[in-house]
């Protein structure tokens, strides 16, 4: 279900949008008439649905309305369908199995809250429901009775949430209720009768009303599980009590004393706390149950709770039918009776006891459940009928009357009845007293007076009956005062006469005796509960009313009890009165504020005077009390409280007066700790000072409080502890009542640990942040040596004359300031002044601890609100002592101290949180920035060296708009604005100036340099909308000197950030430039940012400029007028994205408009790059720098787009380049990234965010970096399957090596903004770390291709830096997943190596040295890369497992999730990172060489290898991947001891290996082959190698071994016959050792398979059918027998032509013949003559079919030969000639004719001494084949 209703919610949303989703939710709800019963699901479905249409008023499309057999249906009409159907859910068998009575209640109680307020959503549904529901109505009211009782429980839920009944129905609606009603009164009338009879009777006798102690104990036992609370706790009899006596006396409400007797005999359990009770009278034994008592009870056993659960539920439908409707009077009028006669017979319901029912437990708690529900329905009846008539006269007062008597006495006899504390009680308490208060304001007021004098008894009587002392009173007292408020604003403007009258006599009520004061002789009683309620309820009037009228009128009688009546001495009602006055003190009326506020001084004073004497030792708790919690609480409610300025100003004033008064005459106590005092008013001053703003001007006398203030604070050790190293104490001594050592307790309060309240700790934190500089005098910040030492008391233990205590401050001062200033340097600073810097250090020390460093004020971060400007304040005052100086700058300099601490303790912080710390940062290095151009030198100093200390602590204020704005700019506001004109120090500002921005910016460009310039070039957007003036010189004159380069940078020492290649290039595409990278590569800031800067300021121009033109015009009006510009309004959905809903065009603002127009550009560019064509490179940057604009101005502006809009365009501007893959693209998409993430930093979440998810797209599609399919790489992948295995691919239309470098550029901007964010944003870490865990998720997507080697490695380069910077810093929570992170990227690079090297020919040296410096800065960085990994399962001890597990404490059976099986992971991580960085710098050093082949400078050399260090290696390799192993084998050939280690591996490992064709010539061997190895029985199932490889197991070392042989002709096998033609020489001469017949049966095959290799191979055989000539060794015999196989083998592929391929065979033979022949005819002619004899020759051929193609070109058909093209070729004993055909691609187009040539030339054979010319067809020998293209 609840995945339902989250699913109802969503399409409630937009329903147009889920129409599916909603349709298939009503397609779930029961049928209109369910001939079945029904399930659970369709319940949930009927929920859902009303629930939707509770919160959509959904409407159905009006082309919708048509209805078929087919159509689904609406919600509405499902709901509706149900609704009649519920007459039929009356009947069991309409529910599912085993649906309880409970669960059919709970289901209509949440259905029928949603239709009631999807009524109210929609009339139409409201009409249409209300007629449903009245017709239900009606048969449930016939069923009623029902003993399976659906029917009840349905109108019970209907009668609480009942939707409007049309008026139409109310009359038969009516009548149904009155007949129910009457029924139900029926079964009552006999109650009713006793009732009334019975309520002339006397009241309960004393003797009735005996105590209950006395009864049985299992009788109390068996009533312990009646709960009157509701809350599952059993109540005794104590509390409920009878109250039947009080309800007889009258006298005694008026006089509010409490006269309810409990069945115990006591009170109502309130006797605890000061309540008197009547004594019982009698033998105090429970006798037999009255006469009278025993009818009542009787009578109301005998009215049935089922009619009064009827009657409930008619009077609450009765009251709906009033909301909408009007009824006649006689209808009315017999509703009004009926629930009146309920309400009689209430007060004597309420009297009977629990043990005077015969009914006991779960039957008596029913029976008082529904008889007062029926009473609170009655009462709802009653005020809802009194307001719906419109009658006025006697008569309508007599009805107002006799129902406000009514409702008061049904309330008095709840708040007087022993259930009063069941929770139904107290709901039909306050149901009568809000009907009540409405009485009291409908007729305008007449019952006012009548109603007030009624109120106030029973406003006694509740606050006799309520709780003394805790927070809350009870509900009935909440109720009575809600009600009281109610009646007195009312009153107030009507008549208030009475008001005052209730009001006063309620007060004076707390100034009557009791009797029992007046008697003599008698021992004083505690103080009533009513008045101490009393006293509370005035409270809350004053506070809820919030009059100075009512304040006025009941403040002077509190005063006047406090000073001088029963208040004046310390006890309970003196506490409440206490607390009454403060609570209104804090209203805020003058008058009332400071006759408190004086009041409560003046009594927090009195207190001190009685410490140590001999009265307070006889002094009552409630003293203590006063003074401890009281009176400070009192002192916190009124700053709370305090709105106006001037009332806060002078109670701040007041406040710290008291704190110094008191600190002052608490030092004097001997043997009495002042923080006792202190202490408890510490939270209201913190709270006054909470909105003070310390950097405004001060007056002098304010000042000095707080300096007093601040001397008391460290001086009785309130502050919280300052030391960073808390040093613990040897005894820490917890009694107030002796001061101890001095110096003890001083080191303590420094070191820790706190020994007070921690309140007052807190306190002391939020005082420091509002607490100005204590710089008393602008001359000398310190006060005389006599009026600091006014501060102690003459004789005072800690004054000037004790040096004991003065060695004791400097010693804990020297402490506080971390030792920077020793104790001997402190010698000529007297104690006191050593306390006041010790209370400085305190007080600048904790503003840092608490808040960062913010002091109160406004809440912009601006330089003014640092707390360092209270900190340099002190540094400025001139003429200071050396040792004062020293203590100060090291006050300064622990400020900053704590500064950094706390920041650095907020680095995981997120979200707004993130957001304040990184405001913080800012503005203290702002301030730090601007007190470079102060006076005074040391100031200088002292900024700039924390300045340093903060940039390297924290490197992201390097890329802080504001503090940039404040390095560029405030340098000459500070120098123009200065009061008096000083040439030399203005000189000195600007040098410094230009020190810092220079370093600044430099080491912002060595870390970051593409969001540098993108900050830069955003301030000089800001110099081109200014004036030229100072500023704007200045910034140029530094601008102008900065250059980045790839190569050694003046600015910074070692490899940094801006050293990596692909960075560099993306700098250079974030500045706008053009240039690529070579070797002397220099980028220029100034000039490329001004040219940068320029473009930006065009766009954002020309978007200002559209937007006015629109404005100016008015926008666009009749019709489509945009059309006229070319906006267009066609959009295609984004993939991935939402489309934007079209809108129309005259409520459209510009900048939707134009969004729109954007996001078609964009798209279209998408659409082009998807279909392959070609993206117009300067329109694609032009859109995307405009739209980029276009976002920017709008978040400038007021005027916001549309969310949707923008998120759409941002998307876009992110995943275009990605689409698009090129680097032209990509430096585009650079560009605009860094212009969006400078000029609106908060983005900087959602544009990564993006573009993250882009790269990870780019991961799934196999583009660029991550295209692992493409086999078109490299030399061996030209010549695939010749040298490699596999068959040969096409080259791609795209060259790969374009979104290779694509990726490159895109990976240096996400190294830039890792340096960024790695120290300020989480969130963005985060996504980093997402886009490095896709990244890494498999070792075998990436690319390799050669071109790719350095994005690649900087792509592991990251992957290390984001894991070695997260491990020890912001995301050490989750080491266990960097730890695996950091693994897959050692398993990435180790894959790199998997294949032998490649190289890769750019014709450009530039490119192949960035790819050995990208190479060699990840070896850099491994050789750099500290490991901080636990080397045993010992070291983690004691520290729990991360994630339940921890990586580095493995053991031999752990199965590690990327390398398996471990011994030990930190020695076999250890060992992969020395194989990784030999073999990186193995690559490093290759792609040098291939960069710079004769580089003349020595590199260092290389420390050799041991042989077992190889061996290790190979078996690391060979561990991880054994083709890592094979690749090392391949790269280092001359290592023996790295081949014998590997073939030993393949060996061990041989059924492992059998998918990796590079294993065998490490076990196919020729010794393996002489031995026949067992393990050559592995060559059936191995996997299939390159021809080139197979081949090689022809040669004679491997003998034609039948296992070799099998396995090189399955090979062969595996690729077409046409593949194979390249090594048909080789072939042949391989039936030379074919004793299996073994080739020649292959050859016989593939001849069958392919004619064209057919073809090749016979012309191959006739090639190799002659002997050798003479002079020559003679053949022997195996070749003799060779050369006789060669035309057996020819003839039998002969033989095998089916007729149409021997008749191809013929021709094509035949045709070439005759070609081949001219050369044999030519020999002979001269050579002048052998041109026209060719010539000749051709003429006579004549083409034979159109399928004859080139013998040396099989794609090539020969249509025809230019007979003038023969030309005879220079050769001394051959006539080659070259003749050109006509020639059409075979699987082209055959209308294309393209001509192509050929050599051919004769063989001469000299055979047994003649000489015989024989006409080979040598140009068909490959070895004699020359091939040229005209």
């Amino acid at each position: 279900m609840e995945a339902l209703v989250e699913l109802c919610d969503l399409v409630a949303q937009n329903p147009s949008l889920f129409s599916e989703k909603l349709a298939w939710i009503c397609s779930r709800c029961p049928p209109s008439t369910p001939s079945f019963r029904l399930t659970r699901s369709h319940l949930n479905a009927i929920l859902a649905t009303a629930r939707f249409l509770s919160k959509c008023p959904y409407q159905k499309d009006e082309e919708d309305n048509t209805t078929n057999a087919n159509t689904p249906r609406d919600p509405k009409s499902a709901v509706l369908d149900f609704l009649r159907s519920i007459p039929s859910s009356f009947n069991a068998s309409f529910w599912p199995f085993s649906f309880s009575l409970d669960a059919i209640s709970s289901f209509f109680s949440d259905l029928l809250p949603y239709v009631a307020k999807a009524a109210e959503l929609s009339p139409d549904f409201a009409s249409e429901a209300g007629a449903v529901i009245a017709d239900v109505v009606i048969t449930a009211s016939a069923r009623s009775s029902d003993a399976d009782g659906i029917a009840r429980v349905f109108l019970t839920a209907l009668s609480r949430n009942c939707p409007p009944l049309p008026s139409r129905e109310a009359d038969r609606l009516v009548g149904c209720l009155l007949e129910q009603l009457l029924q139900a009164e029926g079964a009552a009338a006999s109650v009713s009768g006793s009732v009334s009879s019975l309520q002339i009777l006397p009241s309960l006798s004393s003797e009735t009303a005996s105590s209950s102690s006395q009864s049985s104990p299992m009788a109390v036992k068996q009533h312990q599980h009646l709960q009157p609370n509701g809350d599952g706790s059993p109540v005794s009899e104590a509390s409920v009590s009878s109250s039947s006596s009080a309800l007889a006396m009258p006298s005694a409400l008026s006089k509010g004393k409490e006269e309810s007797v409990d069945d115990d005999g006591g009170g109502t359990g309130e006797s605890s706390k000061g309540s008197v009770a009547r004594p019982s009278v009698g033998n105090g034994t429970a006798g037999p149950v009255d006469g009278p008592l025993r009818q009542q009870v009787a009578a109301f056993e005998e009215e049935s709770v089922e009619g009064l659960e009827k009657q409930e539920i008619a009077f609450r439908l009765f009251v709906h039918v009033l909301d909408k409707v009007s009824v006649k009077a006689g209808n009315l009028e017999q509703v009004r009776t009926a629930s009146a006669k309920q309400l009689k017979s209430l007060p004597a319901f309420l009297k009977i006891r629990k043990r005077d029912w015969t009914e006991q437990g779960a039957l008596l708690k029913a029976r008082i459940n529904t008889k007062l529900s029926a009473c609170q329905a009655a009462a709802s009846v009653q005020i809802k009928s009194l307001l719906s008539l419109d009658f006025d006269g006697k008569a309508a007062k007599i009805m107002l009357r006799g129902t406000l008597a009514l409702l008061l006495d049904a309330a008095e006899a709840c708040i007087l009845s022993s259930w009063r504390k069941l929770r139904i009680c107290e709901e039909l308490f306050s149901s009568l007293l809000n009907g009540i208060a409405q009485v009291a304001v409908t007729r305008g007021g007449q019952l006012l007076r009548v109603l007030l004098i009624r109120l106030k008894p029973l406003v006694l009587t509740t606050c006799a009956q309520a709780d003394t002392w805790g927070n809350n009173q009870g509900a009935m007292f909440e109720s009575v005062t809600k009600t009281s408020c109610e009646i007195i604003e009312f009153g107030w403007s009507k008549d208030r006469a009475p008001v005052d009258t209730f009001i006063m006599g309620l007060a004076a009520s707390i100034r009557e005796r009791n009797d029992y004061e007046d008697q003599e002789g008698k021992e004083k009683q505690g103080i009533p509960v009513v008045q101490l309620n009393v006293i509370r309820l005035l409270a809350d009037l004053s506070v809820s009313v919030n009059k100075c009228e009512v304040v006025d009128m009941i403040l002077p009688l509190f005063i006047e009890s406090l000073e001088e009546g029963d208040a004046s001495s310390p006890s309970l009602l003196r506490l409440r009165l206490l607390d009454a006055v403060s609570r209104m003190a804090s209203l805020g009326f003058e008058k009332s504020y400071r006759e408190t506020v004086v009041l409560m001084t003046r009594s927090y004073l009195d207190k001190l005077s009685t410490v140590g004497s001999a009265e307070s030792k006889t002094l009552a708790p409630e003293a203590n009390t006063e003074r401890v919690e009281t009176l400070p609480a009192g002192f916190l409610l009124v700053a709370s409280g305090l709105t106006s300025s001037k009332l806060r100003s002078d109670y701040r004033h007041r406040l710290l007066s008291l704190c110094s008064d008191v600190g002052l005459a608490a030092e004097s106590k001997s043997g009495r700790s002042g923080a006792d005092f202190l202490g408890p008013l510490l939270p209201a001053v913190a709270e006054i000072c909470s909105d003070f703003d310390p950097t405004l001007d001060v007056e002098p006398s304010l000042l000095k409080l707080f300096r007093n203030l601040w001397f008391y604070i460290v001086l009785f050790g309130l502050a919280p502890p300052i030391q960073t190293n808390q040093l613990q104490p040897k005894s820490t001594s917890s009694t107030l009542n002796s001061l101890g050592s001095t110096s003890t307790v001083t080191l303590q309060a420094v070191a820790g640990p706190y020994m007070w309240n921690s309140q007052w700790s807190v306190a002391v934190q939020c005082i420091a942040r509002g607490t100005p500089p204590l710089v008393v005098s602008s001359v000398k910040w310190l006060e005389d040596e006599l009026e600091l030492n006014s501060l102690h008391n003459p004789g005072s233990r800690r004054g000037s004359g004790n040096e004991k205590a003065a060695l004791a401050q400097r010693t804990a001062l020297s402490t506080a300031l971390g030792g920077r200033v020793d104790v001997a340097a402190m010698g000529t600073i007297s104690g006191v002044k050593a306390t006041y810097l010790l209370a400085v250090a305190f007080l600048e020390i904790i503003r840092f601890s608490c808040n960062g460093g913010i002091l109160n004020g406004d809440s912009s971060f601006t330089p003014s609100r640092s707390a360092f400007s209270c900190a340099f304040e002190y540094l400025m005052t001139p003429n200071l002592l050396p040792a004062v100086f020293q203590c100060l700058t090291a006050i300064v300099h622990r400020a900053f101290e704590t500064a950094v601490t706390w920041l650095e303790e907020r680095t995981t912080v997120t979200g707004n949180e993130a957001e304040i710390r990184e405001s913080i940062l800012s503005t203290h290095a702002c301030f730090l920035i601007k007190s470079m151009s102060q006076r005074e030198e040391h100031v200088r100093d002292i900024s700039v060296s924390l300045l340093v200390k903060l940039r390297d602590k924290f490197p992201q204020v390097l890329w802080n708009s504001s503090c940039l704005d404040s390095l560029l700019f405030s340098v000459n506001d500070a120098t123009s604005s200065a009061v008096i004109n000083d040439p030399g120090w203005v000189a000195t500002v600007r040098s410094l100036f230009q020190k810092v921005i220079r370093e600044w910016i430099t080491n912002a460009l060595s870390y970051a340099p593409c969001t540098t310039q993108g900050l830069l070039q955003e301030k000089l957007c800001k110099l081109n909308k200014w004036q030229r003036d100072q500023s704007t010189t200045d910034v140029v004159s530094l601008l102008s000197e900065i250059r980045l380069c790839c190569g050694k940078n003046d600015g910074w020492m070692g490899i940094r950030t801006a050293n990596i290649p692909a960075v560099i290039i993306a700098a250079a595409a974030a500045s706008g430039s053009n240039l690529k990278f070579t070797e002397s590569f220099i980028l220029e800031v100034l000039s490329t940012g001004m040219l940068s800067a320029t473009v930006k300021c065009n766009h954002a121009g020309e978007i200002a400029g559209m937007r006015r033109l629109y404005n100016s015009i008015g926008g666009f009006q009749g019709g489509p007028s945009p059309m006229a510009f070319g906006l267009g309004l066609g959009i295609s959905s984004f993939k991935g994205g939402s489309s934007l809903q079209q809108t129309k065009l005259e409520s459209d603002s510009f900048g939707e408009i134009l969004l729109m127009k954007f996001v078609h550009f964009l798209q279209q560019f998408v659409n082009i790059a998807e279909k392959g064509g070609a993206v117009d490179k300067s329109k694609f940057r032009e859109t995307c720098s405009q739209a980029t604009a276009l976002l920017l101005s709008n978040l400038e502006s007021d005027s916001k787009l549309n969310l949707e809009g923008f998120s759409q365009l941002l998307r876009l501007l992110c995943w275009c380049p990605a689409y698009i893959s090129t680097p032209e693209a990509m430096e585009a998409g650079v560009f605009i990234w860094t212009w969006i993430v400078s000029a609106a930093p908060q983005l900087g979440s959602l544009v990564l965010a993006e573009l993250v998810d882009a790269w990870l797209w780019t991961i799934d599609t196999k583009r660029g970096l991550f295209a692992s399919e493409m086999r078109c790489s490299g030399p061996a992948a030209k010549l695939r399957p010749h040298l490699t295995p596999g068959e040969p691919e096409e080259k791609p239309e795209k060259d790969p090596v374009e979104g290779i470098t694509a990726h490159k550029l895109w990976l240096g901007f996400f190294m830039d903004r890792f340096e960024v964010v790695r120290h300020d944003s989480v969130e963005q870490l985060l996504l980093l770390g997402r886009m490095l865990q896709g990244t890494m998720k498999s070792p075998f997507h990436f690319s390799r291709h050669p071109a790719a080697a350095g994005t690649f490695f900087t792509v592991m380069l990251l992957g290390l830096k984001f894991c070695s910077f997260q491990s020890r810093n912001n995301l050490q929570y989750c080491r266990t997943g960097l730890q695996l992170l950091e693994d897959r990227v050692y398993r990435a690079s180790l894959g790199w190596f998997a294949y032998e090297p490649e190289w890769y020919d750019m014709n450009d040296k530039s490119f192949a040295q960035s790819e050995a410096q990208s190479v060699s800065i990840f070896v850099q960085h491994l050789i750099n890369d500290r490991v901080d990994i636990p080397q045993s399962d010992t070291s983690s001890k004691g520290r729990g497992r991360e994630n339940g597990s921890s990586l580095t404490t493995t053991t031999m059976d752990q199965q590690h999730p990327i390398w398996g099986r471990m011994e030990n992971y930190a020695v076999g991580r250890e060992k992969r990172k020395q194989l990784l960085l030999m073999l990186c710098q193995h690559e490093a050093d290759r792609l040098d060489v291939w960069a710079q082949p004769i580089n003349s400078k020595e590199s260092a050399p290389r420390p050799k290898i041991s042989s077992e260090k190889w061996i290790e290696y190979v078996r690391t390799a060979f561990s991880v991947d054994p083709r890592i192993a094979f690749s090392l084998a391949s790269r280092f050939p001359a290592i023996s001891s790295v081949k014998a280690e590997v073939t030993q591996l393949v060996q061990l490992h041989i059924l492992e290996l059998r998918s990796i064709p590079e294993a065998l010539p490490f076990f196919v061997t020729p010794k393996a082959v002489e031995e026949n190895s067992v393990v050559l029985q592995q060559l059936p199932h191995w996997a299939a190698c390159s021809i080139t490889q197979a081949l090689d197991f022809l040669t004679p070392p491997f003998k034609g071994h039948p296992r070799v042989m099998a396995y090189v002709l399955r090979v062969l096998e595996t690729y077409p016959p046409e593949r194979v033609t390249f090594f048909m020489p080789q072939l042949i001469q391989a039936l030379r050792y074919d004793e299996g017949k073994l080739v020649e049966r292959y050859l016989l095959g593939a001849a069958q398979r392919s004619d064209i290799f057919a073809h090749i191979l016979i012309w191959q055989l006739q090639g190799e059918s002659f002997p050798d000539e003479p002079g020559k060794d003679a053949a022997s015999t195996k070749n003799s027998n060779f050369l006789a196989l060669l035309p057996i083998v020819r003839q039998r592929i002969i033989d095998g032509f089916n007729p149409t391929a021997r008749d191809v065979f013929e021709r094509e033979f035949s045709f070439f013949d005759k070609v081949t022949s001219i050369s044999g005819v030519l020999f002979p002619l001269p050579k002048e003559e052998r041109r026209a004899g060719i010539k000749r020759e051709l003429e006579k051929i004549e083409m034979e079919g159109d399928d004859l193609y080139l013998p040396t070109a099989p794609r090539k058909l020969v249509r025809g030969i230019q007979v003038d093209s023969g030309i005879p070729l220079q050769s001394a004993a051959k006539v080659p000639i070259m003749i050109t055909f006509n020639v059409v691609d075979r699987d082209g187009n055959q209308d294309v004719i393209k001509p192509q040539a050929c050599i051919f030339k004769v063989i001469y054979l000299f055979f047994h001494g003649f000489d015989l010319a024989v006409l080979v067809p040598t140009a068909y020998s490959f070895s004699c084949l020359h091939l040229n293209y005209l």
